[in-house]
């Protein structure tokens, strides 16, 4: 009987992650929000996720439009880098999200057609919007999310459960280690505990 890898995927978060820093197992959950995605979609986050193993969410959480703009950029970096991996799959599918407390009803068009431009071309506009919040604070703790002006990176379950957090900028050995614990998680990889029941 093959077991959930946790002490593996502890394992891959003791690895030297420069620039990027994983963090332990999240033992929050993200509350319900509804939307609609870039494609002009309706949208429950996060149970409308559809990775059948595991979805990764690259999580924007901005205080004010410069940190936001900035992690939005950072996250597509993450998820080009982890494209070109191979890591992605009906298996296990990307989704961006802009996380910010709501703004005024008439603002929140401007908002979203302005953040939408830098997913075209680049990432399906199906799996990126905006989660306006009543508190941006309320959301990120739930999740135990620090909000800290850093991109975001949850590997979560076909429920859209979060699994693991990390945070940080784009670097090589974070790249590596990124890739292994998404790997370890989907079952691509034997982990630990898989390996001693063998």
């Amino acid at each position: 009987m093959k077991l959930f890898p946790i002490a593996a995927m502890l394992v891959v978060l003791a690895l030297p992650f420069s620039a990027a820093v994983a963090q332990d197992t999240i033992r929050g959950s993200f509350p319900v929000v509804k939307l609609k995605t870039f494609d002009g979609e309706k949208f429950v986050f996060p149970s409308g996720m559809q990775g059948s193993v595991l979805n990764i969410v690259f999580l924007g959480m901005g205080n004010d439009r410069e940190s936001g703009e900035q992690q939005q950029g950072q996250l597509l970096d993450w998820q080009a880098a982890l494209e070109a991996a191979g890591v992605f799959s009906d298996s296990v599918m990307p989704y961006h999200f802009s996380a910010m407390s709501s703004p005024p009803f008439f603002v929140k068009g401007m908002i979203s057609g302005a953040m939408s431009k830098s997913y075209e071309g680049r990432f399906p506009m199906s799996q990126a919007g905006i989660l306006y919040l009543k508190d941006l604070e309320d959301f990120a703790a739930e999740v135990e999310l620090p909000i800290d002006g850093q991109p975001t990176i949850v590997i979560a379950d076909a429920s859209g459960q979060p699994l693991l957090l990390y945070k940080g900028l784009l670097s090589d050995a974070g790249l590596v280690s990124l890739v292994e614990a998404i790997r370890i998680a989907s079952g691509e990889v034997a982990g630990i505990n898989d390996d001693a029941a063998e």
